[in-house]
């Protein structure tokens, strides 16, 4: 079961619109606080505003100053070119992938550094 963004509380999945159902593969929202939000499909993933896991898709992300050996890398080719970008890694704690994106994280996460 999926937990809300903001406070954890348990999360339940809502109607999606017409327009939603092109773009989001879940739409979700905390009967807690009254939090609403939005699975993008992979492909509308790019146009966030903050890095999420492109496996799980969480915002719970860990940065990396240097490569793990252990955890798996992404394989995606974009990812890797943007190693040459200068873009910082990222490792996500839930399903232990490392991968590279352009976008930070986002600021009402708790940050942390590894």
């Amino acid at each position: 079961m999926q937990g809300c963004i903001k406070c954890g509380h348990r999360a339940i999945r809502r109607r999606r619109g017409f327009v939603e159902k092109i773009l989001c593969e879940a739409s979700y929202y905390c009967d807690n606080c009254g939090a609403r939000w939005n699975d993008y499909r992979p492909f509308f993933a790019i146009f966030q505003r903050y890095a999420h896991c492109p496996r799980c898709h969480t915002p719970d992300l860990t940065r990396l100053t240097r490569r793990d050996k252990i955890d798996s890398m992404s394989s995606n080719p974009l990812r890797f070119l943007l190693l040459f970008v200068g873009a910082p890694l990222y490792h996500c704690t839930f399903c232990r992938l490392q991968f590279r994106d352009w976008r930070g994280l986002d600021p009402e996460r708790p940050g942390r550094h590894r």
